[in-house]
């Protein structure tokens, strides 16, 4: 046994944090996948500021991909969605997403994390999801073949160009 139980002063206790000290600031989770967005959203109801960091450029892991789960066939975006807008809004949890950790230092409970930020070309705080910037983007990363649809302003092709396959149609 570790740590108080053991009756030995001065030891640490089982999670890791030295005896008499707090821990401190807040939580760290990585990768939001269904048990990371879980996890955080379990932590900030507790009250702990989290941190959820993601190397993909969105939270949501493989299950946003998947149509129906097995074994119930049930609509994988009906389960998913509930969990990413209240995770997306929760005031205790702060989004990194196309984010890595590259390095950890210090002991539980007090640590400190040095995480890389992945560039987006895009300025996150006045991004609406529009997609205008799309137009004007030199460097194109996007695929050219996209079609981005916000009501009836359509991106990604000019009106002579007709429609393709991949296309959206009204």
């Amino acid at each position: 046994m570790a740590g108080q139980e053991s009756g030995h002063p001065g030891a640490a206790p089982a999670c890791g944090v030295p005896t008499g000290a707090a821990p401190v600031g807040a939580a760290m989770v990585i990768g939001s996948g269904v048990a990371g967005m879980q996890a955080a959203l379990d932590l900030a109801a507790s009250g702990i500021k989290v941190y959820l960091v993601e190397s993909a450029p969105a939270i949501g892991g493989k299950m946003v991909q998947f149509d129906k789960t097995f074994p119930t066939n049930d609509c994988a975006t009906c389960i998913i969605s509930p969990k990413l807008v209240e995770v997306a809004r929760n005031p205790n949890i702060t989004l990194l997403t196309y984010s890595e950790v590259t390095a950890v230092e210090g002991t539980a409970g007090n640590f400190k994390v040095r995480v890389k930020r992945k560039s987006r070309f895009v300025d996150e705080e006045r991004c609406t999801g529009c997609g205008i910037c799309w137009n004007a983007c030199v460097s194109r990363r996007i695929p050219l073949v996209k079609t981005i649809r916000k009501g009836s302003l359509v991106i990604g092709r000019s009106k002579d160009e007709g429609t393709s396959d991949g296309d959206l149609h009204p």
